[in-house]
C-alpha cells in the first residue's frame, strides 16, 4: 500500500471538512431555504389572520392599524372588503385615492371570491414565474360579513434571496482560500516536529546517540513525546557506554589473565622441572650427594609454589570476604615494628640500608591479618626492585587524623601509565620479574575496604608506595 505524507493527508482531511461545512451550508441553503422561508413565513400569515378576526371590522382605530402596520413591515399586503366588496382596509389605502382603494379590492377579493373560506390555509401559487403566499378568509362579525385577503409577494424576497446567495459564494470562495493558507501553515507546524522525530528516530537506529529532539512547547504530547525520546536516547546512550566499557575491560582483563596464565605456567614449569631433575639426581646418585641440600632446594621450590597459589587463593578470598571481615582497634605503630623485626633477616640477605621512622601509638580500626599482608606486599615489592646494598625506609607517622605509612626502595621512577597500571590484577610491567602482580592490586583491595586512600610517588633517586588509614 503506498504510504502518504502526514502533512499531506491532515491538508486533504481539512480541506474536505472545510468543503463540507461551507459548500454544505450553501447546498443546504440554496435546497432548503425557500421552503423554509414559505413555512415560516405561512405562520406569520396565519398569525396576522388571527389578529384581524380579532379586531372589531366596522370601526378599525389606531391600535388596529398600529398592528396592520406592523406586518406589513414584514413583507405583507391585506385587503379587507364588506359583502357589498367596499373596501375596509387596504395595505398603502388612502382616503384621497379611494379608486386605488377599489380596485385593490377588486383585485384580490372579487377576482378571487371562490377562494374565500371560513377555516382559510395558506396557499403557495406560482403563476408565470410569479410566487405568491395567499390567505383568503371569510368571518362574520354580527350581521357583517368581511372577506380578508392577506398576501406576500415572495418573489421578492427571493430577490434578495439572490444577493444573499451571491455573496454566500463569495464567502465560500473566500472560506476555501483563507482556510487552505491557515490549514497549510497549521498542518506545517505539527507535522515539522513529527518529522524532525522521525528523523531523530532514524539516528537512534543508526546507533547515533548524541542526537535530541527538541523541546516543542505548543502542544503537550508532541513535546511529551520528545521528552520521552530524549530519555530513551540517554538511557540508550548510557547503557552503550557501559556496553563498550565493559567490553574494553573485559578485553584488558583477557590479556592480562592469558599474560597471567603464561607466566604462571613458566613459573610453575621451572620449579617442577628443578624438583623432578633434584628427584631423579637423588635416586641415581644416592648417598654419593650432599642429600640435605637437595631437600632444602626441594622444599624452597615446593614453597614458591605454594606462595603463587596462596596469592590466588588470597585475592579472590578477600574481594569476596573482606566487606563482613571481623574489624577491630589495632595499634599499626606495633604492628609495623613487628614486621620490621620479622624481615630483617630478610633484609641483611640483600646487604640493604634500611632506615625507619615508626610513630608511636598510631591506632586505627581493621583487621590485622589483612593490614598485616597489605604493608607486607608494599615491604616484598620494594625488596623484589631494590638493588644489593641499596637503600630501604619504612615510616609511618600521622598526618590529617590519619595512619600514613609509606616503603621508600631506590629504583628507577615510574611512568605516569605505569602509576595507573599497576594496581591492576596480574600486571607485572615490562621487567618481567616473575611475579604474579597480584601483591599491589591486594594492597588496593584491602585499603580501599577499610576505608582509606593508596599511591605511589616518585621522589629523588626512587620510588614510595603509600597508603592512609583512619585514625581512631
Amino acid at each position: 500500500m503506498k504510504q502518504q505524507k502526514l502533512r499531506a493527508s491532515m491538508l486533504l482531511m481539512e480541506l474536505m471538512f472545510l468543503l463540507i461545512v461551507v459548500g454544505g451550508s450553501v447546498l443546504l441553503y440554496n435546497m432548503f431555504a425557500p421552503a423554509y422561508y414559505r413555512q415560516q413565513k405561512s405562520r406569520v400569515i396565519e398569525k396576522a389572520y388571527e389578529e384581524v378576526k380579532r379586531m372589531d371590522l366596522s370601526a378599525i382605530g389606531d391600535e388596529e392599524m398600529e398592528t396592520l402596520k406592523s406586518y406589513e413591515g414584514q413583507n405583507l399586503t391585506f385587503t379587507i372588503a364588506n359583502k357589498e366588496m367596499d373596501p375596509v382596509y387596504t395595505t398603502g389605502s388612502s382616503q384621497d385615492n379611494l379608486y386605488q382603494d377599489e380596485r385593490q379590492v377588486h383585485r384580490n377579493i372579487v377576482v378571487y371570491r371562490k377562494f374565500f373560506e371560513k377555516d382559510p390555509k395558506v396557499q403557495f401559487w406560482n403563476a408565470r414565474g410569479k410566487e405568491t403566499l395567499w390567505l383568503f378568509g371569510r368571518l362574520k362579525q354580527g350581521d357583517e360579513r368581511y372577506f380578508v385577503c392577506v398576501k406576500e409577494n415572495v418573489q421578492k424576497v427571493y430577490s434578495a434571496l439572490f444577493y444573499t446567495e451571491k455573496f454566500l459564494l463569495f464567502v465560500v470562495v473566500f472560506s476555501l482560500l483563507s482556510g487552505c493558507a491557515f490549514m497549510y501553515w497549521q498542518s506545517r507546524r505539527i507535522a515539522k516536529p513529527i518529522e524532525e522525530l522521525s528523523g531523530v528516530s532514524q539516528k537512534l537506529t543508526e546507533r547515533d546517540f548524541s542526537v535530541r529532539a527538541k523541546n516543542y512547547g505548543t502542544y503537550q504530547e508532541i513535546s511529551v513525546l520528545a521528552h520521552n525520546f530524549n530519555m530513551m536516547a540517554d538511557e540508550m546512550q548510557d547503557y552503550i557506554q557501559k556496553l563498550e566499557s565493559s567490553k574494553d575491560a573485559l578485553e584488558r582483563f583477557n590479556k592480562m589473565r592469558n599474560d597471567f596464565t603464561a607466566n604462571i605456567t613458566h613459573e610453575l614449569k621451572t620449579p617442577l622441572a628443578v624438583i623432578s631433575g633434584q628427584i631423579e639426581l637423588l635416586q641415581a646418585m644416592g648417598d654419593k650427594v650432599d642429600q640435605d641440600y637437595y631437600f632444602s632446594s626441594i622444599r624452597e621450590e615446593v614453597q614458591k609454589m605454594s606462595d603463587m597459589v596462596g596469592n590466588l587463593l588470597n585475592i579472590s578470598s578477600m574481594e569476596h570476604e573482606l566487606e563482613n571481615v571481623e574489624r577491630q582497634r589495632l595499634n599499626l605503630s606495633e604492628t609495623v615494628e613487628y614486621m620490621m623485626l620479622k624481615y630483617d633477616a630478610l633484609f641483611h640477605k640483600k646487604n640493604l640500608k634500611i632506615a625507619s621512622e615508626i610513630e608511636k601509638d598510631c591506632r586505627i580500626l581493621g583487621n590485622r591479618e589483612y593490614i598485616e599482608q597489605a604493608a607486607g606486599n608494599y615491604i616484598m615489592n620494594a625488596f623484589a626492585h631494590c638493588g644489593e646494598g641499596r637503600h630501604m625506609k619504612i615510616s609511618l607517622a600521622k598526618k590529617d587524623g590519619k595512619a600514613v605509612f609509606g616503603v621508600y626502595n631506590d629504583s628507577e621512577p615510574l611512568t605516569d601509565e605505569e602509576k595507573r597500571k599497576i594496581w591492576e590484577k596480574y600486571y607485572q610491567g615490562e621487567e618481567q620479574t616473575g611475579h604474579s602482580g597480584l601483591g599491589l592490586h591486594i594492597v588496593k583491595t584491602v585499603i580501599t575496604m577499610h576505608g582509606g586512600t593508596y599511591g605511589v610517588d616518585n621522589r629523588e633517586n626512587g620510588v614510595c608506595f603509600w597508603f592512609s588509614l583512619p585514625l581512631v
